[in-house]
C-alpha cells in the first residue's frame, strides 16, 4: 500500500482567496484604463501603468493567470498519479488535463496564441480553437459522466466561462483588431471582462478539483488528504 500524504486545505477557502485577487486585478485594470484614457493621469508615458494592464504580457494580472493555471495543472498531475497508483483507468484523462493547463499556463507568457494570429495574417487563431474545443468537449463526455454530479457540473461551468472569455470574448473583440482600435478604451474595458472570465473559469475549477479530492474515499490504497 502506498500513501501519499499532503496538507489539508479548504477548497472553500482557496477559491474564495484566489477570487478575490482576479476581482481585484480586474477592478484595478479597469480603474487604470479610465484614468488613462481620460487624461487623469500626471504622465503619459505607457510603461507606468502596463504593469496592471491585464493585456500586457509582463503585468501582474498575466502572472497570476499562468500561476493559477500551473496550479490547477500540478493537482490534476497529482491527481492522475493517484487514480493510476489505484487502477482506475481514468488516470489517462486526468493526465491528459494536466498537459493541456500545462500548455495554458506558459502560453499566458509566451502567447502562443499571438504568434499564431501573426503567422496565419487572414485568420485569427479563435477560428481554429471554437471547433478544437467543441471536438475535445465531446471527447471528454464519458469522463464527465463517471464524474460525480456535482463536481461534473463544476467542471462544465468552469470550462464554459474560460472558453467564454477566451474564445468567446476574443472573437468578439476583433472587430476593434481589424479597425486598429485596440488602443481605445472600450476595447480595454472588454479586455477586461475577457481576462476575468479567464481567471474566474480557472478558479472555479480549481475549487472543483479540491472539492472532489476532499469528498473522495479516503480508504483507498492512496490518501490524497485534501480537506
Amino acid at each position: 500500500m502506498e500513501k501519499i500524504t499532503m496538507l489539508k486545505v479548504n477548497s472553500r477557502s482557496v477559491g474564495l482567496g484566489l477570487f478575490s485577487v482576479a476581482l481585484i486585478l480586474a477592478v484595478v485594470h479597469v480603474i487604470t484604463m479610465l484614468l488613462w484614457f481620460g487624461d487623469y493621469l500626471p504622465f503619459d508615458d505607457w510603461w507606468r501603468i502596463a504593469i496592471f494592464d491585464l493585456d500586457e504580457e509582463e503585468s501582474v494580472g498575466t502572472w497570476f493567470s499562468a500561476v493559477i493555471l500551473l496550479l490547477a495543472a500540478q493537482l490534476l498531475l497529482l491527481q492522475a498519479y493517484g487514480v493510476r497508483i489505484v487502477g482506475v483507468r481514468w488516470w489517462k484523462w486526468w493526465a491528459f488535463l494536466s498537459v493541456g493547463f500545462h500548455i495554458l499556463s506558459v502560453d499566458e507568457i509566451a502567447g502562443f496564441h499571438e504568434y499564431l494570429n501573426s503567422a496565419l495574417e487572414q485568420a485569427r487563431w479563435t477560428t481554429f480553437a471554437a471547433p478544437l474545443v467543441l471536438v475535445v468537449g465531446a471527447l471528454f463526455i464519458p469522463f464527465l459522466k463517471a464524474l460525480p454530479s456535482s463536481t461534473r457540473w463544476l467542471f462544465i461551468i468552469a470550462g464554459l466561462i474560460y472558453v467564454g472569455g477566451a474564445i468567446g470574448v476574443e472573437r468578439g473583440t476583433d472587430w476593434y483588431y481589424d479597425n486598429d482600435l485596440l488602443n481605445t478604451l472600450e476595447y480595454n474595458l472588454w479586455t477586461a471582462v475577457e481576462e476575468f472570465m479567464e481567471m474566474s473559469g480557472v478558479i472555479l475549477f480549481i475549487y472543483a478539483l479540491l472539492d472532489y479530492r476532499s469528498r473522495a474515499d479516503e480508504s483507498s490504497n492512496v490518501q490524497i488528504n485534501f480537506q
